[in-house]
């Protein structure tokens, strides 16, 4: 009888352990390339097209190849004054990952008329950089020059 019973104990024992050693035998999948920089754009532009709720700031950076991360940091300033908070809020910072670009863009429609619509021509700016393994890209501005803004 301590035979069958060191039997089943052992049999009991690798049952338990043979799944944590397969499981440690399997190769782990190589860890991607560090990000470069090197295929990357920054992107700072406004677009204003005739329909003007569409008007808007954009800020990003656009690579060729995926990027595991992909930072982009921005200010918008109305008339030459910073405004800070913008909402969305958040929308002063942005990363994506396994992405190949990422982008903030700002609404200069809602902008102008929320929360109190602002009478007369504002020129809105936007100035951001670009952040991918560990190079900035930047900074760069654009301004909309539309007088219906």
């Amino acid at each position: 009888m301590t035979t069958a019973v060191r039997f089943s104990s052992v049999a009991v024992a690798l049952a338990l352990a043979l799944p944590a050693l397969a499981a440690a035998k399997k190769p782990r999948p190589p860890q991607p390339p560090p990000d470069s920089a090197g295929d990357c754009t920054l992107i700072v532009d406004a677009s204003v097209p005739d329909y003007l709720v569409l008007a808007s700031l954009n800020v990003g950076v656009r690579c060729l190849t995926a990027k595991q991360r992909i930072t982009v940091s921005s200010q918008l300033t109305r008339d030459g004054v910073l405004l800070s908070p913008v909402l969305p809020d958040g929308s002063q910072a942005r990363a994506c990952t396994n992405a190949t670009e990422c982008f903030i863009s700002y609404d200069l429609f809602s902008l102008d008329t929320q929360p109190i619509p602002t009478s007369g021509d504002q020129v809105y700016c936007a100035t951001g950089t670009g952040l991918v393994g560990g190079t900035v890209l930047g900074p760069a501005t654009a301004c909309e020059a539309d007088d219906r803004i």
